[in-house]
């Protein structure tokens, strides 16, 4: 009897220990174990730059993307063998438990990589943003509903100071949800395209800089220098009714779709470069300088240029200008459908808004 049921335990330990291996080309590799639920834990990176997305728990796994420290993810499950399982939207893939925090140290880190915003209430129809957290202090500009805006602080729990294409003021905040975004997984494809783009700005930019050099050059020869004034007077006049003519073929649909080419570059007070940063009115002023038009530097000075139209006739192209107080402090370009592309903060540099997201001060057409 005894014999037997060493037997039948010999059994069970030999079908355990067989069912932890496969064979895979003659050769025994551990089986990984059986996942165990993690639930919807919120995990953040803690890889020194990033972190590579596999799409099996194992180094031998495709990579599929990265997570960059301080990014935020869920943990679905977890692997004896030190992977997780993890998802951010419908993004999924398997990364080592080691570069992730959880638990206290991820709400810890939560507090440190997580950007606080406020959206809008959707039954509100236009919210005040004021100097001071009073309802009967100085109106800055009003805010749309259902629109975005980044927290600057919460001032107790009935105003939150939130920032405004650059500039700060309050809310009240029980017209507004409070919200916490965090970093996400980037994908493979969406790193080859960043890194494309950035490679052809450098060629852009390299090619920029070798035709100024040529032109400087060419300029500073004898022959440029003897030419009589009569000459450089005619040349003059042909070089006006020539950008005249392309001015005259210059549509704002044209005007939109090169504006929205830049979406994503970055944010610079007081720049004016569509690559390497600009602010609201460097934005503008730099679109219009591609089609030979050679408007004002400031958003202030912008409002007064052109023509002005109403809201009901607004087309692609158009300039829309926002109040800050009583005077104009914002500028954007109308590009269709209700929206505008403006160059906004130093967070979301150049980017696509609801016209309405504030409230138009004015609108100017300049084609």
């Amino acid at each position: 009897m005894e014999r037997i049921q060493l037997r039948k335990q010999l059994i069970k330990c030999c079908v355990f220990a067989i069912s932890q291996l496969v064979i895979v080309s003659g050769t025994f590799i551990l089986k990984s174990e059986k996942a165990e639920a993690a639930g919807n834990n919120l995990a953040i990176s803690i890889a020194n730059d990033y972190v590579n997305i596999r799409n099996k728990p194992s180094l031998n796994g495709k990579v599929k993307g990265r997570l960059y420290r301080g990014s935020a993810v869920y943990i679905t499950r977890t692997y004896k063998n030190g992977w997780a399982l993890i998802k951010s939207g419908n993004f999924r893939g398997y990364i080592k438990k080691e570069f992730l925090a959880t638990g206290t140290k991820a709400r810890q880190l939560a507090r440190k990589y997580g950007v606080k915003y406020i959206t809008v209430k959707k039954n509100v129809g236009a919210l005040n943003v004021r100097e001071k957290t009073s309802k009967k202090a100085k109106i800055i500009t009003s805010i749309g509903s259902g629109e975005s805006f980044y927290v600057r602080k919460l001032c107790g729990k009935s105003w939150v100071r939130i920032s405004v294409d650059g500039e700060q003021g309050y809310v009240a905040r029980n017209y507004v949800n409070l919200r916490v975004k965090y970093k996400h997984p980037v994908s493979i494809a969406q790193v080859k395209a960043e890194e494309k783009k950035q490679e052809t700005t450098t060629k852009k930019d390299t090619a920029t800089t070798k035709n100024s050099t040529t032109t400087t050059k060419n300029s500073t020869t004898k022959k440029d220098s003897t030419t009589t004034t009569k000459d450089s007077t005619t040349l003059s006049e042909e070089t006006d009714n020539t950008n005249d003519t392309a001015k005259k073929k210059v549509t704002g649909s044209q005007i939109a779709n090169y504006a929205k080419k830049f979406l994503g570059n970055p944010y610079k007070y007081g720049g004016t470069s569509l690559t390497n940063g600009a602010d609201c009115s460097g934005f503008t002023q730099s679109i219009y300088k591609e089609f030979g038009y050679d408007i004002p530097r400031t958003s202030l000075e912008q409002s007064a240029y052109g023509t002005k139209v109403s809201a009901s006739s607004i087309k692609q192209g158009d300039l829309v200008f926002y109040q800050s107080g009583k005077t104009v402090g914002h500028v954007a370009l109308y590009i269709g459908d209700g929206e505008v592309i403006h160059a906004s903060n130093e967070k979301d540099g150049i980017k696509i808004s609801k016209m309405n997201y504030r409230t138009p001060y004015c609108i100017r057409r300049i084609v």
